[in-house]
């Protein structure tokens, strides 16, 4: 630099310098110390300061500087600087020094994006008392919540369930819960809790039903709203003795062992080999009535269906790690050979450079004694062209032999790689033989996989159908039954039953049996309530509302989903037969819990949130197995494949996500919905998934991306969707209260519920 430019740049800094000294810093801001006559309170006085400026920034969701300024106890434990508080003493404590303009980074941030703005000089003087009174934090206290009656007419269906079997729907329409036999459009039952009914307003809750479930064999409901959960558990109906009651002019016997239904084109027949079946219309076949419960999930035909696809699953795997282990064998060899060329050429370089060090050395040595002996010039001169001839070489030498030991090196850590690498693939390769072998065993034991028993030891004494056809009923020795002649799927039973020897059999109204001369059997399900989870103020356990519920595939547990909306989500496990919490996940996500979905082998918990992700939860230990993002809005449902490894997403986003859960990895993306998506569900044993969104109709989507049906009838935005397991029957609600039946197999809106 000359002395001009230098002399320049002394100048500009000394000018920089004068204006910045003739520029003072802003003044701190005002401070007006109140006269408080007692303790200041956080909850009522400080809390409500921060939210606006403060909290924005300094959250569980967004915690800047690693901040946050929540509760005293946060305060305390600070951030990156330190702590923001210094009990008693608020002119040391950083909090109040930040905004009150005392110390930099002044805070709120000038032309933030939250909109803060700096805190007014009372504001900073009751921050300044609290902290000199010790920064305590509030006492806890006891707020009783003003409960309001729901407006008139407000009754969205926030979410539906429907039962493994078909038979029945729930949907929770406002503050109350329905129970619909699906083949009939009057509700079956409406569930209420007592102690809201004692006090004039009889309903399920006292809020918004946010979410309900039905455990696959019926036995249990849950329905979630504010800061609560309600089980009720199914309570089996029994014949008993009424006035005017029985079958006195009902069927006795069981004539031509046949019963044609009223209609003529069902018929119930006994067949020769003790089997009562239900002879469908013309081209739709038979149905064997058995006297128990028949899940879908153990129907023999799916079975075979999912152990087909576990074995094609894995013969799939084994020609992948059958070729990925011949791959790694030919690395092996080729790195083998590559490792052999390489010290080979090591080796030659080796020699190379020191023939060139020796020549050179020779050469010094030689120079050296001729210009100790003092020997002719021209030998001396010869000698030093020698030397100047051979040190040119070493260099060249010495780089080029460095060069192939490094070559030799690399070549050694790929062989040692390749021998890793193929070592792990033929353990891989071993491992999907293996299973393999079971999947295939598992398919051989499915494919000779009986129907569930249909034999009955003896003949029924009666038989009868309902009037609309809906129902057949058998009377044998010591029992009664009622089927439903929708899909053969066992009603109710009354077992040891006197009144059933009599031999008579009369159906008294659509859902009433008469048995005998005397016996009356209103014999549909009815659900009480046996457990209140969680108190519904702010006493509760449960954070918020329940947004989500879900069973798993053998009802004995129950999780939920809930959360204070950008500050906390969690999920709960319970044990539904007594009401005990049995583990909780408070911190899984950092907002809203907003569904939840079991996997099918009851393993693995899936959960979506408001934070926008998508978690797999290993159940066996109670840790997050995968985090899947990729959704730019909230996660509001999760659906599972029949065979457990694929997820399928969707949200706030319009889009649905379908996840390869062997890989943790995204596998497609169907966008182009109009709205949010707020339901999904897997069909059968399939792919495809049916998708509800705030449009007014279904939608059928394949994993590749199409979309080959909808479902139309809806009238107005859809929040809930339900699936039975098997994929024939789909529920969905919305804002207008309607519950609407879809079949599946002709694509048809089968019913609405009111």
């Amino acid at each position: 630099m000359s002395p001009r430019s230098a002399l320049r740049l002394a100048v500009a800094c000394l000018a920089s310098w004068l204006l910045r000294a003739a520029d003072p810093a802003p003044p701190a801001l005002a401070v007006a110390r109140p006269n408080h006559p007692g303790p200041v309170d956080f909850d009522r006085e400080i809390l409500p300061i921060l939210q606006g400026n403060c909290l924005p920034c300094h959250n569980k969701t967004t915690t800047k500087a690693d901040l946050l300024l929540e509760t005293p106890a946060d305060m305390l434990k600070g951030g990156e600087t330190g702590p923001a508080l210094v009990p008693g003493k608020s002119a040391e404590s950083l909090l109040f020094k930040l905004s009150a303009h005392q110390s930099k980074p002044r805070m709120p941030p000038k032309d933030n994006k939250v909109n803060a703005t700096n805190l007014r000089p009372e504001e900073l003087g009751l921050l300044a008392l609290w902290i000199d009174q010790g920064a305590r934090a509030s006492e806890r206290r006891h707020v009783e919540i003003a409960w309001n009656p729901l407006p008139p007419g407000l009754q969205p269906i926030y979410s539906a369930a429907i039962s493994a079997d078909g038979l029945f729907a729930v949907a929770g329409r406002g503050n109350q819960l329905f129970v619909h036999q699906t083949s009939h459009t009057n509700p079956l039952v409406r569930l209420d809790d007592p102690a809201l009914a004692k006090g004039g307003q009889p309903a399920a809750h006292r809020d918004l039903v946010d979410s309900v479930a039905i455990s696959p064999d019926g036995e249990w409901i849950a329905s979630g709203s504010y800061r609560e959960i309600k089980l009720w558990q199914r309570t089996p109906s029994v014949p008993h003795a009424g006035k005017g009651g029985g079958a006195a002019q009902g069927t006795n016997g069981f004539p031509a062992r046949a019963l044609a239904a009223p209609d003529g084109k069902r018929r119930l027949e006994w067949s020769t080999n003790h089997v009562l079946r239900l002879v469908l219309p013309e081209g739709q076949g038979a149905v064997d009535l058995v006297p128990r419960f028949v899940s879908p999930l153990e129907q023999p035909a799916r079975i075979r269906q999912l152990a087909k696809s576990d074995a094609e699953f894995a013969k799939g795997r084994v020609e992948n790690t059958t070729k990925e282990a011949e791959a790694q064998t030919t690395r092996l060899a080729k790195a083998t050979e590559a490792l052999g060329t390489a010290r080979r050429e090591a080796d030659a370089k080796s020699a190379a450079e020191a023939r060139a060090r020796t020549e050179l050395s020779i050469a010094e040595a030689s120079l050296a004694r001729l210009e100790r002996t003092k020997a002719p010039t021209d030998a001396v001169k010869a000698a030093k062209e020698r030397v100047d001839k051979a040190k040119p070489l070493v260099d060249p030498a010495a780089a080029e032999s460095t060069k192939a030991a490094i070559r030799a090196s690399t070549a050694e850590e790929e062989l040692r790689l390749a021998d890793l690498s193929l070592g792990r693939a033929s353990t891989q390769k071993l491992v999907s033989q293996r299973l393999l072998a079971e999947a295939t065993t598992r398919l051989a034991g499915a494919e000779t996989r009986p129907a569930p028993s249909a034999k009955w030891p003896r003949p029924p004494l009666a038989a009868a159908w309902s009037p609309d056809g809906s129902f057949v009923a058998a009377a044998f020795a010591d029992s009664v039954h009622v089927w439903s002649v929708a899909n053969g799927a066992l009603v109710a039973s009354a077992m040891d039953d006197e009144a059933a020897k009599d031999g008579r059999l009369a159906f008294r109204a659509e859902a009433v049996l008469g048995i005998g001369t005397s016996g009356i059997w209103s014999f549909l399900p009815r659900w009480e309530l046996r457990h209140a989870l969680g108190s519904g103020d702010d006493q509760s356990p449960i954070a918020d509302r329940v947004n989500a519920l879900a069973f798993r595939a053998d009802g004995r547990r129950l999780a939920s989903g809930s959360g204070e909306p950008t500050r906390s989500g969690e999920i709960r496990v319970w044990e539904p037969w007594s009401g005990t919490e049995l583990f909780a996940m408070t911190n899984l996500h950092s907002d809203a819990v907003l569904a939840l979905a079991f996997s099918p082998d009851g393993m693995r918990l899936a959960s979506g949130g408001a934070d926008r992700f998508a978690r797999i939860i290993d159940l066996a230990t109670g840790r997050q197995s995968a985090a899947l993002e990729g959704h730019t809005g909230h996660v509001l449902a999760l659906s599972w494949r029949a065979d457990g490894r694929v997820l399928a997403s969707a949200g706030a986003d319009y889009s649905v996500k379908f996840w390869q859960l062997a890989t943790g990895e995204k596998a497609k993306t169907v966008a182009g919905f109009p709205k949010e998506i707020t339901g999904v569900a897997h069909l059968g044993t399939e792919g495809d998934i049916v998708v509800a969104s705030g449009e007014n109709e279904l939608r059928r989507v394949t994993e590749s991306g199409e979309k080959p049906a909808s479902y139309e009838g809806g009238r107005d935005f859809n929040y809930s969707l339900a699936a039975t397991p098997d994929g024939r029957w789909i529920v969905s609600g919305g804002q207008d209260g309607v519950l609407r039946l879809w079949d599946v197999q002709t694509a048809k809106l089968a019913r609405e519920f009111r």
